[in-house]
């Protein structure tokens, strides 16, 4: 079997391996030949072989194809495997064309003769402190400089310091780019500077690791990627929803998903992963029935209490008793969906969106839309068209019976217990990827034609920016997920418009 790196200009042959009962038939040379070959037919403009080792027999046969050539180590050229260079290969442990040509170089203007004649050396590595990779390695390992190893190939401290400038050199840490001159300010560093070098220290130092969390797991390639989560939890005792996975190789999330198989997710023996506490975790369920329970309290008591926040006692129009029932309806029915309808792909959410989630129901359609619709000075204690206030109610009628209707589309969608959901089709979805949404906006506009209030404009506006958003992400995800199966939509969720 051999293992190949197509390379834009090049075949790199990484490695061959076959039984060693056919050895005799020298299966590398044919497996060379096959790789040239290769080369020739792709198009190819050279072919690698990979390491040359002149004292290994196994990796010595590399030289008998021409033209061979081989990388020098300390120049970065290609000289051609002859005889000058085998010659020289054939008595040092350690050879460099350009180094010997320098040393000729050297004996001639020293002799001043004009003989270039080297004078004898066993071995260059006489010129190196530590000339074996075990003992360079222990003495870095000891405190001893890089640059006090004369490693060839790397550039030394004078030819940093003439061509570099070290205070520039950029950094990265934790994804984020800081220049090497910042590290002298670390006393005058402000911690709370997520760019600064103290900024960035101080928040990997916060991220702490998860207590108990296994250095690994075993686990069969056929069983459901849930089996990760659920083994890392029960060995770091550690709630399972808190835990946010990632392959190692590309950083791509693994789902914790009870459908799809370990191997299927691209993870195979020996795998690394990353794992991430999410922090303090709650349920969507409960999110959603805070979120609605808002406005659904908000708006009864804020009626009732008008003597006290008006200073009046004049008695509510029809329309503001008709904007009343037609806001506590509607939060009723998101309270009932979000009970009983809504089956959530994610189980929880970090703990601290319940209150971002909360504040655009709570204030927004809340307290924003109840404090001017149930006024004395509302333009809702005003009379109006009757027909634009049968228009308004037809609305939301329509609006909230089909948007119940596209939740019922999409939760059965799923099996119970299940994450995974089909293509949706029925009322609406031929047109925009989210009707639901569309017909929500359908309701509140039947709102706003009840109560003629600003306010309810402004929440209609805020909202439609935010589902325009998340239907864009559901379309962009169908069409992913299905691929050529989905009938691409040309709009989110209002026809025409987005």
């Amino acid at each position: 079997m051999g293992v190949l790196d197509l390379l834009p200009h090049c075949v790199s042959g990484v490695y061959m391996l076959y039984h060693s009962d056919y050895e005799k038939w020298q299966f590398g040379k044919l497996s060379a030949l096959r790789e040239a070959a290769l080369a020739l037919e792709g198009g190819y403009q050279y072919y690698y072989m990979g390491y040359y080792i002149h004292s290994c027999t196994k990796m010595r046969y590399k030289g008998d194809y021409k033209p061979q050539h081989v990388l020098d180590p300390e120049s970065y050229d290609w000289n051609p495997l002859d005889g000058e260079l085998k010659s020289l290969l054939d008595k040092k442990t350690y050879a460099s064309l350009s180094r010997e040509c320098g040393r000729k170089d050297s004996a001639a203007s020293a002799n001043g003769n004009g003989d270039d004649t080297a004078p004898p050396s066993e071995d260059d590595l006489s010129e190196f402190p530590l000339p074996t990779a075990a003992e360079a390695g222990n003495a870095v390992q000891s405190g001893m400089s890089l640059f006090d190893l004369k490693i060839p190939g790397v550039m030394t401290e004078d030819e940093i310091k003439s061509t570099l400038d070290l205070g520039s050199t950029p950094i990265r840490v934790k994804g984020r780019l800081a220049e090497a001159q910042h590290l002298v300010s670390w006393d005058d560093g402000d911690i709370r500077q997520p760019h600064s070098i103290k900024g960035i220290i101080g928040e990997l130092v916060a991220c702490r690791p998860i207590k108990g969390l296994p250095e690994s797991i075993t686990v069969d390639s056929d069983a459901p990627a849930s089996e990760i989560f659920r083994k890392i939890a029960s060995v770091s005792k550690f709630s399972i929803h808190r835990l946010r996975v990632t392959k190692g190789s590309d950083g791509s999330a693994i789902r914790n998903a009870a459908g799809v198989t370990i191997h299927q997710t691209g993870l195979r023996n020996k795998s690394a992963i990353d794992v991430k506490d999410l922090g303090a975790q709650i349920s969507w369920r409960t999110v959603f029935f805070v979120e609605y329970l808002g406005p659904l309290l908000v708006h009864p008591l804020m009626y009732i209490a008008r003597p006290w926040i008006y200073g009046t006692n004049a008695p509510t129009s029809q329309l503001q008793k008709l904007t009343l029932i037609m806001c506590v309806l509607h939060f009723a029915k998101r309270e009932y969906e979000t009970l009983f309808v809504h089956r959530f792909s994610s189980a929880t959410m970090p703990a601290r969106n319940i209150v971002k989630n909360s504040g655009h129901y709570w204030v927004l359609s809340g307290f924003n839309l109840a404090y001017w619709s149930y006024g004395p000075n509302s333009p809702a204690a005003r009379a109006s068209n009757p027909l634009i206030t049968y228009l308004g109610v037809a609305l939301f009628a329509i609006g909230e019976i089909c948007n119940y209707s596209t939740h019922l589309t999409l939760k059965n969608l799923r099996r119970p217990g299940s994450t995974d959901r089909g293509i949706p089709q029925g009322l609406g979805f031929n047109l925009v990827t989210c009707p639901n949404y569309m017909f929500e906006v359908i309701a509140w506009i039947g709102v706003a034609l009840v109560n003629w209030s600003l306010s309810t404009v402004i929440f209609i506006i805020v909202a439609v920016g935010q589902m325009g958003v998340w239907a864009w992400k559901k379309e962009k995800r169908y069409r992913k997920e299905f691929g050529d199966k989905y009938k691409r939509k040309r709009y989110a969720f209002l026809p025409g418009i987005w």
